[in-house]
């Protein structure tokens, strides 16, 4: 990597890794500033399930794209990379290093690898699509798409609404494939020293042990209270692009007395083992980075291992 090249720091990897809260640590080592990579914690009031840092966090150390979203609005990939670009541009400026911070290994991809502008969204092409939906099944649509983009859908599970939903979106008004839209040109290595550091956990059962116990102390901490109250103070429903993520869609399931208390629960913990497990195949994608059992290391082995990869600055 050229010496030129100013810095970009990452920090990836799958939940209950520990990424905040290494995050903070640099921060008061080093002259970063934040961003935050994440597709839930753009949302206001989404707090307990997200794990969101607290506001005496927040007030004293900026994390950008954190609370800049109504959970009734949506965020697109096309959006972060346009907000993130800027942001690391004017992070630079201020003589300060960009710490991208967060688990949402799709941002994380689009961002390094580099994205062509994108279609604008279309109320009636999703409208089209969600009918297909419903006549012939999520899964069907997901067939369909890997015909027409084999290499998007080779990234992207089968029950994964979203993103099936976008790249046939893409298809539709552009007559192009999602993955046609990535161009090397605009990798970010290009134009950055990228140090990129993977958090991972070598023991599995662990990592499972920590999720069960993060979601039972949320649940603990007024989880299905947070939800009553979004509900209240927002037009959402499941539909809702932040109510579609881990946790909140089962507790508006719960409250619509579609499941019980212990069958929410187990969906949870189950759903979020499976974020894991997708997000440590996401990981496995990025080819550079220095990889931390974060789990299995003490501290200050991690810190260690840091600091030396960040010794130039």
């Amino acid at each position: 990597m050229q010496k030129n090249k100013l810095p970009i720091i990452s920090i990836i990897g799958p939940t209950c890794m520990g990424k905040s809260s290494l995050a903070l640590e640099l921060h008061n080592q080093y002259p970063v500033e934040i961003i935050s990579v994440d597709s839930v914690m753009i949302y206001k009031d989404l707090n307990i399930g997200t794990d969101k840092p607290d506001e005496n966090i927040l007030s004293r150390i900026k994390h950008n794209l954190v609370n800049i979203k109504n959970p009734d609005e949506t965020f697109s990939v096309g959006e972060f990379l346009n907000i993130t670009n800027k942001l690391i541009q004017q992070i630079h400026d201020k003589k300060k290093i960009p710490l991208l911070v967060g688990g949402t290994s799709m941002y994380f991809n689009q961002l390094f690898n580099g994205l062509n502008n994108l279609p604008e969204k279309s109320s009636q092409e999703r409208s089209f699509i969600d009918f297909l939906a419903k006549k012939y099944g999520w899964v069907a649509l997901y067939k369909v798409l890997s015909h027409i983009d084999s290499e998007f859908t080779a990234r992207v599970e089968k029950n994964d609404k979203q993103r099936i939903q976008r790249a046939l979106e893409v298809y539709l008004l552009s007559g192009k494939p999602l993955s046609s839209f990535f161009v090397n040109s605009k990798r970010l290595e290009n134009k950055y020293k990228l140090v990129t550091f993977k958090l991972f956990s070598s023991n599995r059962k662990t990592l499972h042990d920590l999720i069960e116990k993060r979601t039972n102390k949320m649940f603990k901490k007024g989880f299905i209270d947070e939800v009553e109250l979004i509900k209240k103070n927002y037009p959402i429903s499941s539909n809702s692009q932040s109510m579609r993520s881990i946790g909140y869609s089962h507790i508006l399931r719960f409250l619509d007395n579609e499941i019980n208390y212990d069958e929410l629960i187990e969906t949870c913990i189950y759903s979020t083992r499976q974020l894991a497990k997708r997000q440590i195949t996401w990981l496995k994608k990025f080819k550079d980075g220095i990889e931390i059992d974060t789990i299995s290391s003490d501290r200050n082995k991690v810190l260690g291992i840091i600091n030396k990869n960040l010794h130039f600055l």
